[in-house]
């Protein structure tokens, strides 16, 4: 603080907001949780592109979202930081995984063979959070780089060791031999 001054939410940073207070009001508006499926029809409407929706935490859910036409659902309880009571996302994936949309989860995963779980339970794509911020904030860019090196590497390790040739040949049937 003595070199830079008082910490700022960079996201709210710009001419028109100024001072902790305009940032401190940003910021509960984020928390809002008035949105709505009509809300969601409506963005399809409007969004010609792929759409996904992130933090989906049950199957109901998921199924409105594919009535309404979105691409992907990511399922997530944000880590759990928030959401530590919720279901994981990964005893959701099972039930949800051929439902005909891209299935994607977050929410703790720290190993490659966390990672190789995911996908053989179904999921297109696992995404990274803490684990990369952790890599952020040791050694910057190259911690970043290092994280998911050393991911990679566990993930083919992993991969070698159940005798699997790729991630794309991965299914279920490997997680229960």
């Amino acid at each position: 603080m003595l070199r830079d001054g008082l910490p700022r939410l960079a996201n709210f940073e710009s001419e028109s907001v100024e001072g902790n207070k305009v940032q401190q009001s940003l910021t509960s508006r984020l928390m809002d949780a008035s949105f709505s499926l009509d809300d969601l029809s409506w963005l399809r409407e409007k969004w010609p592109k792929r759409l996904v929706v992130k933090g989906i935490v049950n199957a109901q859910d998921v199924c409105r979202c594919i009535k309404v036409g979105v691409d992907g659902v990511v399922l997530s309880n944000h880590g759990g930081r928030q959401l530590d009571s919720c279901i994981s996302p990964m005893e959701l994936l099972p039930e949800v995984s051929n439902v005909g949309i891209d299935i994607m989860v977050d929410s703790g995963f720290r190993r490659g063979s966390d990672v190789l779980k995911a996908i053989a339970s179904g999921a297109k794509a696992v995404m990274l959070g803490r684990s990369i911020l952790y890599g952020l904030a040791a050694n910057g860019e190259a911690g970043v780089r290092g994280v998911i090196e050393s991911m990679k590497h566990e993930i083919d390790t992993n991969l070698a060791q159940i005798g699997c040739a790729s991630m794309n040949a991965l299914t279920y049937d490997y997680l229960s031999k």
